[in-house]
């Protein structure tokens, strides 16, 4: 049976997102629904202190903001009135771009944290890459996004775990982006409707989780499936991370968004069960194992033992 983990509020409120570091400092960012504005807020996991102020007029829609470690200083950055801001939250510099990108994440290009924008249509899509420093450009090449446009779609990303590369959804598949080279390199097949929920660093290297009827899948990039955690039923808003040299997974049910699910994938059957007060809009994996749930009462958070 799976062991019962009680879940704590971090902060009261309605979020609607949230995103966790994908190397120590174990760090989290949340979008919080406000009274006729969003708020973006990052926070110190060990302490479960705020790390800054609130950012005003943050947007709702998970596509447009990302969160990282990029080049070891927390990041974040977000679409705001056809502008592009990346803000660094130890330092407290921040950034604006002219740009009203469809899918933003953050990455590494040469050892320069930066941020990674996708912009539609479908049959000419671009992708700019720029530091995030100095906002010089540093990659700008097209894609063919078949018969669909970049909305709708998940830009994966893990950084600085995930180096240069990076994940865009599909149909039915993962298009591999090498943002270095600017190009791409690979497209992992999954067979699911998404593709894939997640791009994680694992005892095996950088893999893709992704959900299908016989349970989640744990996918290397080559899309070789590794693993199939067991779930009793479908589940979707997965996240994953690296913590203590496992590979730890959690999802909510479909059905039930108010109980998820986690594993530690050596093993197939599910370790813990947490069940929340709402359903969850919206999960995240910290690489100390707390796992974060976003909520319409408030932002929850439990943790997670190897």
């Amino acid at each position: 049976m799976p062991e019962s983990v009680l879940a704590g509020p971090l902060a009261r409120g309605s979020f609607d997102g949230v995103a966790a570091t994908a190397e120590r400092p174990s760090l989290a960012f949340a979008s919080r629904v406000g009274q006729g504005v969003n708020t973006g807020q990052a926070w110190d996991l060990a302490s479960g202190a705020p790390l800054g102020p609130p950012i005003p007029g943050f947007p709702a829609d998970r596509a447009d903001w990302a969160f990282g470690l990029p080049a070891g200083s927390p990041t974040v950055a977000w679409t705001h009135r056809d502008r592009l801001h990346v803000h660094d939250l130890g330092t407290g510099g921040e950034l604006t771009l002219d740009a009203q990108p469809d899918l933003v994440g953050l990455t590494v290009h040469h050892g320069r944290g930066a941020v990674v924008a996708v912009f539609g249509p479908a049959n000419d899509a671009q992708v700019a890459v720029w530091d995030a420093l100095t906002g010089d450009r540093l990659a700008d090449f097209r894609l063919w996004l078949g018969h669909r446009s970049a909305i709708g779609r998940r830009l994966l990303h893990a950084a600085p775990a995930a180096g240069a590369l990076a994940g865009l959804t599909g149909d039915s598949a993962v298009t591999l982006l090498d943002l270095e080279r600017g190009e791409e390199i690979a497209t992992a097949p999954s067979g699911a409707r998404p593709p894939a929920m997640a791009l994680a660093p694992s005892p095996d290297g950088l893999v893709l989780l992704s959900t299908a009827p016989e349970g989640l899948g744990v996918h290397g990039l080559d899309g070789d499936r590794l693993a199939t955690l067991a779930t009793p039923a479908p589940c979707d808003q997965v996240a994953a991370a690296l913590v203590d040299g496992h590979l730890l997974v959690a999802a909510a049910l479909q059905d039930a968004p108010d109980t998820l699910l986690a594993w530690n994938a050596a093993a197939p059957a599910p370790s813990h069960r947490i069940r929340l007060p709402s359903p969850a809009n919206d999960l995240a994996l910290a690489p100390d194992g707390t796992l974060l749930a976003a909520t319409d009462t408030a932002l929850y958070t439990a943790p997670l033992s190897t």
